[in-house]
């Protein structure tokens, strides 16, 4: 029998080391599970119309976004690695790379990591006239 040259390793059968100090065990430290970063690209003043925001957001293992609402916003995400949950108003829809998320302007909305992986997200919202 012959050994194979190579070994594909799937990423959803990856897990992450179970340290007390591996960055994942130290983001689900009780506290403050709001542990994001967020990265403006285009602000509403940098475009003609100044009614359009672009930006991407990287929500850590087991953490969770602040959650907002914009009554005047519409919003889309597409998500771009990882799974995770959206909250809208008390529901929860679960979401993974690839899919895209439509927030109609109004509802208090979130996101929340359940994963040992990045969440990450580019979004748009634009301003209803």
């Amino acid at each position: 029998m012959s050994e194979s040259k190579v070994h594909l390793h799937r990423a959803a059968d990856m897990k992450v080391e179970k340290s007390g100090s591996a960055f994942a065990a130290l983001l689900r430290e009780k506290g403050d599970e709001i542990r994001r970063d967020v990265f403006l690209m285009l602000a509403p003043e940098q475009t003609a119309s100044g009614r359009l925001q672009v930006g991407y957001t990287i929500v850590y293992p087991g953490c969770t976004t602040r959650g907002h609402e914009h009554a005047d916003r519409e919003e889309v995400y597409y998500f771009t690695k990882g799974s995770g949950v959206m909250g809208v108003d008390g529901e929860e829809y679960q979401v993974t790379a690839g899919d895209t998320f439509y927030l109609k302007p109004g509802p208090f909305h979130t996101t929340r990591n359940t994963t040992d992986f990045p969440l990450e997200c580019f979004w748009i919202t634009i301003k209803v006239e």
